[in-house]
């Protein structure tokens, strides 16, 4: 190349924004889908919270309940996660009723579950909820959350707890158990 061309080419501007925007795509491209995941994250934990919030308020509106009400209640919270996908892969739901002794002590008095639940449940969040005679709703409600990138972030699990007093009884009965 000759040195009169070389100082043409110095001097030409013309390309300046493309390759601007070349280099600064990338970086926006990322800040919109990051954007995009925090949104989802944050959508389905509010969710979560909520669909736990709702099992057990529903559940503490009963004097007693049946398999099919219970099974009621959890699509009522799959509705409430609407439209994230709520299937029995992502979604797990554990309500224990718990009763309390003469010394305050938390026993499971019924339980039902669905989905994805794992282990046993912890009546220690339960201690000094109740009185003597009284119960608790306690629900443990589990979501996996998959990111629209799927493929390139992990999954998240959320796990919320929630506790209720039953509203009209001092003991809830499942299937005419532990009323």
């Amino acid at each position: 190349m000759s040195p009169a061309t070389l100082r043409r080419l110095i001097g030409d501007k013309r390309g300046v924004a493309a390759v601007e925007f070349a280099l600064t795509l990338p970086i926006m491209i990322t800040a919109l889908l990051g954007t995009v995941e925090i949104t989802n994250l944050v959508k389905s934990y509010g969710k979560t919270v909520s669909a736990a919030q709702t099992v057990a308020d529903l559940t503490a509106q009963s004097s007693s309940l049946t398999s099919t009400q219970m099974d009621s209640i959890r699509t009522a919270a799959q509705r409430v996660l609407d439209p994230l996908v709520s299937n029995a892969g992502n979604l797990g739901l554990d309500v224990v009723s718990v009763g309390f002794d003469a010394a305050g002590t938390p026993s499971q008095l019924w339980r039902y579950q669905w989905g994805a639940v794992s282990g046993a449940p912890s009546l220690a969040g339960a201690k000094g909820l109740g009185a003597a005679g009284e119960s608790v709703i306690m629900v443990r409600l589990s979501y996996v959350c998959v990111p629209v990138l799927h493929h390139l972030v992990p999954s998240k699990t959320f796990t919320e707890m929630s506790y209720t007093r039953p509203r009209l009884v001092r003991k809830i009965a499942l299937n005419g158990v532990g009323g």
